[in-house]
């Protein structure tokens, strides 16, 4: 009885061992996954239930190369189920899954590197983790040093979008001023040819000239004068918004108290002043038969009433806006309309009545280099607001990138492409080039796929296009061509623009590892 007590803690630990072995055996399921292996825990009856539910079988019965349960979950470990998945775990490199129907099919494979899918004696595959790891590991590295690079020309490319946009926007505004003086100009001008014009002949009816274009001209300078005047408005607003009440400056004091003083009386005038534009009327006056001797005066007298009517009613307005500026506003703002309403009258046409050809002459060329002009500043505006208006990406990325052009040599022919431009095949042989298609739009949301449309039309066949798909590159280059179907290319390419930062480590992204199948 004494010994038997003494043996009693051997026995136990013995039970206790072979208790644990069988827990780790029922533990480690042969082609299960580590985070599944609950799953495959016996109930207290010693029973498993199918994952699927569908049925109730022995504990015993798993991995005994007999398919039990319908969805095959009871065979992880052979190729009983073909519709089971298989477990590699790889160690030193990444597991995958594969097939069941592979698992011990006497081919080792590509997947499991470590050669879990073949015991069954058929064949021994060596365990190539190792290696397998290292040189992916490598790949890895090198992956995402280029990436790194590669968003770094990114960052590039979306600095310079974001300066060239600054640049527009500032061209923009500039043209828009510019044209609005240069019209006032070339109303001016366009003027002074009618008068010449009408001048020039004589012994007919005398009809005075209408004043619509001197009225749209004044309307003009009146609305650059008003314009002006809403800015300095606005300047010293601020100042009185932000100065420092604690710092006793004279000179700004005085300015606020100006200001306050004008702008207790501007609404009226302004109102005033709209007033004045909106109600001018503009005549014809009747014609009158004049014999010829007397044209010349009549000619004289119309001239010099239209011109003293159109600078009186100039000058009525800029002496009710000096009548209320404050003196920090007369210098600034009146300089800017006096000189117009004065150069205005410098350039009146002589009064003699009578014009010849030369002076009709260059009047039109006067005329017709303005027009130009503002036809030329007008198309530039227009050019600039159809850059800005294109989708150049999220980030503006394809901006710069806009008409640059790569190709590649595939021996019979050359391919280019243009970012957001035209694509061709030129041909090596006789380097007679084919037209692919024009940048339609982006495919995607990413903006990685762009498509060319709209190329020259094969014989018997549709209109040629390509289908160019983009990935991380640190260079904009073509990887590869083909012709999928005919007359439709696909490109394969690398740009710096569709670069993006990597979420998680190639450690972390087993469970996106394709499933491998066997073919």
């Amino acid at each position: 009885m004494v010994q038997l007590k003494n043996k009693l803690p051997c026995i136990l630990a013995a039970i206790t061992l072979v208790l644990t072995a069988a827990e780790a055996a029922s533990a480690s399921v042969r082609g299960v996954a580590p985070e599944k292996y609950e799953l495959y825990k016996a109930s207290s009856d010693g029973t498993w239930t199918c994952l699927d539910g569908s049925k109730i079988i022995s504990h015993n019965a798993i991995n005994d190369d007999y398919c039990d349960c319908v969805d095959g979950s009871d065979e992880p470990g052979t190729s009983a189920c073909p519709n089971g998945l298989f477990y590699c775990a790889n160690v030193g490199h990444i597991p995958s899954t594969i097939k069941s129907y592979a698992v011990n099919d006497g081919v080792c494979d590509e997947a499991c590197c470590d050669g879990s899918d073949e015991n069954g004696g058929l064949i021994t595959c060596p365990n190539r983790c190792k290696a397998v790891g290292e040189a992916y590991r490598r790949d890895q590295s090198s992956l995402q040093q280029s990436t790194l690079a590669g968003l770094a020309a990114k960052e590039k490319l979306i600095e310079e979008a974001e300066n060239q946009v600054t640049l527009w926007e500032e061209q923009q505004i500039k043209l828009e001023d510019e044209i609005i003086l240069k019209k006032s100009n070339m109303l001016r001008l366009q003027r002074e040819l009618k008068v010449l014009e009408a001048a020039r002949t004589t012994k007919k009816k005398t009809k005075c000239q209408s004043n619509v274009l001197e009225i749209d001209t004044l309307k003009h300078d009146i609305t650059i004068l008003l314009k002006e005047l809403e800015s300095l408005k606005s300047i010293l607003g601020d100042m009185k918004r932000d100065h420092n009440h604690n710092f006793h400056d004279m000179a700004v004091k005085s300015a606020i108290a100006g200001y306050d003083d004008f702008m207790n009386r501007y609404e009226g005038i302004k109102e005033s002043i709209n007033d004045d534009v909106a109600n001018i009327n503009v005549q014809e006056p009747e014609e009158q038969e004049e014999e010829e001797e007397e044209e010349p005066t009549i000619e004289e007298e119309t001239i010099d009433s239209k011109e003293e009517g159109k600078h009186s009613f100039a000058m009525t307005i800029v002496e009710k806006l000096e009548s209320i500026l404050p003196d920090v506003l007369k210098k600034s703002l009146l300089d800017k309309l006096v000189p117009i309403v004065k150069n205005d009258n410098k350039k009146a046409i002589p009064h003699s009545g009578i014009s010849n050809e030369a002076d009709v002459e260059n009047a039109r060329k006067l005329y017709e280099a303005a027009d130009s002009e503002v036809d030329q500043l007008t198309a530039e505006l227009q050019k600039i607001k159809d850059d800005l208006a294109i989708d150049y990406g999220t980030q503006r990325e394809w901006l710069k990138l806009k008409d640059v052009c790569v190709e590649k040599d595939e021996g019979e022919y050359t391919y280019s492409l243009c970012f957001l431009g035209d694509a061709y095949q030129k041909s090596n042989k006789d380097s007679t080039r084919t037209f692919l298609g024009k940048f339609s739009n982006f495919d995607d949301g990413n903006y990685k796929t762009h498509t060319h449309s709209q190329g020259t039309r094969c014989w018997n066949g549709p209109e040629r296009s390509v289908k160019a798909t983009i990935e991380c590159g640190v260079n904009n280059e073509i990887i590869e061509v083909s012709e999928p179907e005919k007359c439709e290319y696909h490109f394969r390419m690398l740009s710096p623009a569709v670069c993006q930062r990597i979420q998680e480590s190639t450690e972390k992204t087993t469970n996106n590892k394709p499933i491998h199948e066997e073919l």
